[in-house]
């Protein structure tokens, strides 16, 4: 039932074979991240182009548009699609559409198809599922479900429903001077538009049917027409937007208050025991080391921590995350992703560029730290994220290539992928390796030790904690008080990524993304202050493990998140839970990163001003 139609015609697979002879050309095709804006003269023919179908509940588990028995040209052939477009499941086709600029089309039957039973039971679970289709008129996006279901008519309480097949297509489209600024579907429908496929007869066929009609809509701008396309077909318009302003505005303030609260205990109590502790006399010094915390472990407190190739390599990779998703929003703030998929093209490119850094902060990190081996630090830094990533993405590939759906990429797109990691990526992340181990060995030639202490060859006993100051409790309080910086907007981006609606606000995204750092760096400071005056010196990981526990809070709302929708079928639940866990890997690497390097420059910045040799 959820392969959709696989070997429902033998004929479907001349057709497939067709596509295989220009599969190459269409993957060469998707390096282009956009199309630029057409005008047409009169009369020019307009493309239109069949997309995908997907159950509405079940946004990912996508198939091809004639994988179901509709009217199909003789030859399908691929159109023009970007990377984006390709990685979010999209297969634009031809269609039997014809139109023609500002020509007006009556109701035209474009062809009559037999159908068999097996055709219509399809359609039949297809309806009952909700399926939707979606077709493009040049570059905007229409969608339209496949049918209705319908009570009405039916006397007896126990006969079944009886099922209508959208067959006629009434496009209504809007120009302004030579540009198409506008397209429709008649959403209202009525008897005209739909054919009772109730109950199966021998020998019967349905016909599919088209008309076009052309506006003039003078007041949409041909550079606004994408945009307002895209807001006019989601669901429930902005009725909800002066609650979403209002939802964000009580978050920023609540988490100033937050941030406010931490700085100024901070500030207050560091600034505190660095003046009294400055006024007191050397003579005096060891008595009063008997009675402080933090400052006994000047001579442990830069002692590189267990595991460091690896904890450089999730410092490394956690900063390449957090400068691509930077630029990401950034880009997306000037209104840059009304194209379908542009949010997926901009991140496989940040990604690529940004791997320059991450080898640089690791190796840099690494070198400091007193590692001997750079090669490997350089190579996991390199699969840190991306390891997790092809290992999920090969199991999910799979299950969308057993169940037919355009989900799983093809064959030319994945070569391109990896070649894109092998010749950019990988090659920028040992390049800026290589820089950041020589800039720590040129430093550390030019000014000595890094740190501002001695380390001891003995590490010092650890004293047993309280409840208050175990890991757990800080993984908590640092979790729970950034996460709640952002849960609102996680609602309206998981809307997005999992539903139909598009995601525009990235200035409030800028925003609420700003305060999640500042809020998880400044409660891991916190804790770091209190963990060290307990004469705890291990900070290292617990820094990092700070930062990484906000993901764990994101994974619980993906799960509260997946419990409000109606997804169904393993295609569907495998892609939200294994891809939501690689979001929040990507969340723990990146806030980790932050609050690592906010308590690394706090313990630097304290320890550089002590009276300890």
């Amino acid at each position: 039932k959820r392969r959709a139609g696989r070997g429902w015609e033998n004929g479907l697979e001349d057709l497939r074979s067709s596509q295989r002879g220009v599969s190459m050309r269409s993957a060469i095709l998707t390096l282009v991240l956009a199309l630029a804006e057409a005008a047409f003269e009169d009369d020019q023919e307009i493309q239109v182009s069949m997309n995908k179908v997907w159950p509405y509940s079940n946004p990912t588990e996508t198939y091809e548009y004639y994988d179901f028995p509709f009217c199909h040209p003789k030859v399908v052939m691929p159109h023009f699609m970007t990377l984006g477009q390709v990685l979010r499941g999209d297969r634009l086709v031809n269609s039997l559409y014809p139109m023609h600029m500002k020509r007006q089309v009556p109701r035209t039957v474009i062809c009559s198809r037999p159908v068999s039973e097996m055709d219509i039971l399809k359609f039949k679970s297809a309806i009952d599922q909700n399926y939707m289709f979606e077709l493009f008129v040049g570059e905007l996006p229409i969608d339209r479900p496949f049918g209705v279901k319908s009570s009405m008519g039916v006397e007896d309480n126990d006969s079944p429903e009886r099922y209508f097949l959208v067959n006629y297509l009434d496009f209504i489209i809007g120009y302004n001077e030579r540009e198409v600024v506008s397209a429709n579907v008649t959403r209202e429908l009525n008897l005209e538009h739909l054919v009772d496929i109730t109950e199966w007869k021998e020998g019967m066929e349905i016909q599919f049917s088209y008309s076009v009609h052309w506006t003039p809509l003078p007041h949409i701008p041909p550079s606004m027409a994408l945009e307002l396309q895209l807001k006019s077909t989601m669901p429930h318009g902005h009725s909800n937007m002066d609650i979403h302003w209002l939802a964000i505005i009580n978050s920023f303030v609540l988490m100033l208050l937050i941030l406010s609260l931490f700085l100024l205990i901070i500030i207050r109590v560091v600034r505190s025991d660095l003046s009294r502790y400055l006024q007191i006399p050397d003579e005096e010094l060891n008595a009063v080391e008997e009675e402080t915390g933090w400052k006994l472990l000047h001579a442990d407190v830069f002692r590189a921590p267990k595991h460091r190739l690896f904890f450089c390599s999730a410092v490394g990779a956690g900063a390449q995350l957090t400068s691509m998703m930077f630029m990401v929003v950034l880009v997306g703030c000037i209104g840059a992703y009304y194209q379908r998929g542009a949010v997926a093209s901009a991140a496989v490119i940040s990604y690529m560029v940004t791997a320059l850094l991450g080898g640089f902060v690791s190796a840099n990190l690494y070198q400091k730290l007193g590692g001997e081996k750079w090669a490997w630090n350089i190579f996991i830094t390199a699969l840190s994220f991306m390891g997790p990533a092809f290992l999920i993405w090969s199991f999910l590939n799979t299950v969308a290539i057993f169940y037919g759906s355009t989900a799983a990429f093809p064959f030319p797109t994945i070569l391109l992928m990896f070649a894109m990691w092998a010749c950019v990526t990988f090659p920028l992340t040992v390049l800026g390796g290589i820089i950041g181990r020589h800039r720590s060995i040129k430093q550390a030639q030019a000014e000595g030790s890094p740190f501002p202490c001695k380390t001891n060859k003995l590490a010092r006993e650890i004293p047993a904690c309280r409840w208050y100051q175990s890991p757990v409790t800080q993984m908590f309080a640092s979790g729970f008080l950034p996460f709640s910086a952002i849960y609102i907007e996680l609602h309206y981006i998981f809307n997005s990524v999992w539903g139909p609606r598009i995601y525009f606000l990235y200035g409030i995204l800028l925003l609420a993304f700003t305060m999640l750092l500042l809020v998880a760096g400044t409660v891991t400071v916190l804790f770091t202050y209190f963990h060290l005056n307990a004469e705890d010196h291990r900070w290292w990981w617990r820094a990092f493990g700070s930062g990484t526990a906000v993901s764990v809070f994101f994974y619980l709302y993906c799960i509260y998140f997946f419990l409000q929708t109606g997804m169904t079928g393993f295609l569907q639940c495998s892609f939200f839970f294994l891809y939501s866990l690689l979001a929040a890997h990507g969340i723990a690497l990146m806030l980790g990163c932050v609050a690592f390097y906010c308590t690394y420059f706090f313990v630097i910045y304290i320890y550089s001003r002590i009276k300890a040799e």
